[in-house]
């Protein structure tokens, strides 16, 4: 058994903590994204976060630039997904949140976009008329996209370690990242060396407290292993105050992350540099959290059992099956149910990075034509759960004459 990293909790320090899952989420062939999800829960503040050995933190740089940059900068589907993209979807995730954060910035504010992946805020921020724009990624590929457009202060850094100067801007942007560190606190401290006094830093994150609302697919946001904590709004101010940054304002919403189909439950924040000095204030209210998830958990356990006997179904049936969407949701499966011993005639998914360099238990993937070919007695899953419609559409255009099976 690896030897756990983050075994104190990153919120209050403590080392009462209680392992709440060990899920094995699956990853393709020679992937080197860590395999199980464990999520722990601290017994002294109600925090929610993953456990990482040393070694899977070091993989998950690797995996940022080997797999999670060329797969989304290979999307086809250019609707959102991609990080920092410019699609329908992603237009209209910027705009709210430029009129969230709007009363707070004007036209010359130095603004910092931290983990601004391919850009697209930085260009919508600069369409709106916000002249002294920066941004950072740990991405190599991400950084040099944004450099190529040759408007913005672009460097190659994390949150973790800002490269600029003390005091450099007004206006920290850090959305979707957090959740993404080892050592959240880390961003905090960042963020009051490089703002001035009074500087405002934006926080977009995953709300864990509302995992269960906004998608069907069990264990889904637990599925995505490079989101290392599970906020809500009170621990994410516990973090904050004891940094020296006061909360202004937070509102929630469903931020459309993928697509119309599938939001993500998503918190929006808004805390002032204050240099004050705050002690821990865990109250009653910071143990909600953990009641929620576990029993998310619960829920969603009972989810897979269903989908065991549906799998099990089509393993008695020897039927062609094919599936579409390789991915996390498909991963998952491919581990937790005994799909590995269905008749598996093709893998599919429209992302060619996919299709040329992954594999799954030794099974390429294939562009969508293989199901031309398919006879009525095939199967069919979608486990892209974020595409459906669009996949139902292009089955329809193909002629698909077998069987879709409802997940």
């Amino acid at each position: 058994m690896k030897q756990r990293e983050s075994i104190n909790c990153p919120v209050c320090k403590s080392s009462n903590i209680e392992n709440i899952l060990n899920l094995n989420c699956g990853r393709f062939d020679n992937s080197s994204l860590y395999r199980n999800a464990v999520v722990n829960g601290c017994n002294d503040c109600g925090h929610i976060y993953n456990g990482l050995c040393a070694e899977e933190v070091e993989a998950l740089i690797k995996y940022y630039n080997e797999e999670y940059a060329p797969i989304n900068m290979s999307a086809l589907y250019k609707t959102g997904n991609m990080p920092g993209g410019d699609g329908p979807v992603a237009f209209e995730r910027y705009n709210a949140l430029y009129h969230f954060i709007s009363p707070y910035i004007d036209h010359n504010s130095r603004i910092l976009d931290v983990g601004c992946a391919m850009g697209g805020f930085l260009d919508y921020l600069n369409q709106k008329g916000v002249n002294n724009l920066a941004g950072i990624d740990l991405i190599e590929n991400f950084v040099k996209h944004v450099k190529q457009k040759g408007k913005y202060d672009i460097k190659l850094g994390s949150a973790e370690s800002i490269p600029f100067g003390d005091n450099s801007f007004d206006v920290l942007i850090v959305n979707q990242v957090i959740e993404h560190m080892i050592d959240p606190s880390k961003i905090f401290k960042e963020a009051k060396r490089i703002l001035v006094k009074g500087g405002i830093i934006y926080l977009g994150v995953p709300d864990a407290s509302r995992y269960e609302d906004t998608c069907s697919f069990d264990f889904y946001w637990l599925l995505i292993r490079d989101h290392i904590h599970h906020f809500d709004i009170k621990h994410l101010n516990l973090l904050a105050k004891l940094e020296g940054f006061e909360l202004l304002y937070f509102s929630n919403n469903d931020y459309l992350a993928l697509s119309a189909e599938l939001a993500l439950p998503n918190l929006n924040v808004i805390f002032r540099r204050t240099d004050k000095q705050n002690e821990l204030n865990i109250s009653e209210d910071c143990f909600k959290l953990k009641k929620k998830f576990k029993k998310y958990l619960t829920t969603n356990f009972e989810k897979l059992n269903k989908k065991k006997q549906l799998i099990d179904d089509l393993i008695a049936s020897q039927n062609p099956l094919y599936a579409w969407g390789i991915g996390s949701e498909f991963l998952y499966l491919y581990e937790n149910t005994r799909l590995k011993y269905c008749n598996i005639e093709g893998l599919i998914d429209i992302n060619p990075y996919k299709q040329k360099n992954l594999m799954v238990g030794g099974l390429s993937i294939a562009a969508p034509h293989i199901l031309t070919s398919a006879d009525i007695r095939s199967k069919l899953i979608i486990t892209a759960v974020a595409y459906k419609k669009v996949i139902m559409r292009k089955l329809v255009d193909i002629n698909f004459k077998g069987q879709i099976i409802d997940l």
